[in-house]
């Protein structure tokens, strides 16, 4: 099976773009106080099309895929944060710890669900179409 890098470290680019994107545009509209608890939430959902996408471009190990991206999109996102200040406290104390981890554990396991299910749609459509013996 080869991983498609490149792929990788591109999807998990705009995944983090597409959160930043979506919390811009809510800060408009609300508190930072108001945004946080959807956080969680928020980042699982919107790895679900990334993995999704991920899972199209990888010919086997979709799941694995998926699970990179969001590993990958995790790095970035911590990257930033210790570029910005130095250190995750601040942030980890912003969200809660809690709220912190577990919004990093929900990226990578959005992008995994998706992947997941755009592996078994594709596997579903094989067998539907007889193109799997």
């Amino acid at each position: 099976m080869k991983i498609h890098w490149i792929w990788i470290l591109v999807v998990a680019v705009l995944f983090e773009a597409a959160l930043f994107a979506i919390t811009a545009v809510l800060s408009l509209f609300m508190t930072t106080e108001t945004i946080l608890p959807a956080v969680p939430v928020m980042v699982f959902v919107v790895g679900i099309p990334f993995g999704m996408w991920i899972a199209r471009k990888a010919a086997a190990g979709a799941v694995l895929h998926g699970a990179l991206v969001g590993v990958v999109a995790t790095l970035i996102y911590l990257g930033l944060i210790l570029g910005q200040f130095g250190s995750l406290t601040p942030v980890i104390e912003m969200y809660g710890p809690v709220a912190f981890y577990s919004a990093n554990a929900l990226k990578i396991l959005g992008c995994i669900a998706g992947a997941y299910a755009a592996a078994r749609r594709r596997s579903d459509h094989r067998l539907a179409s007889g193109s799997v013996r």
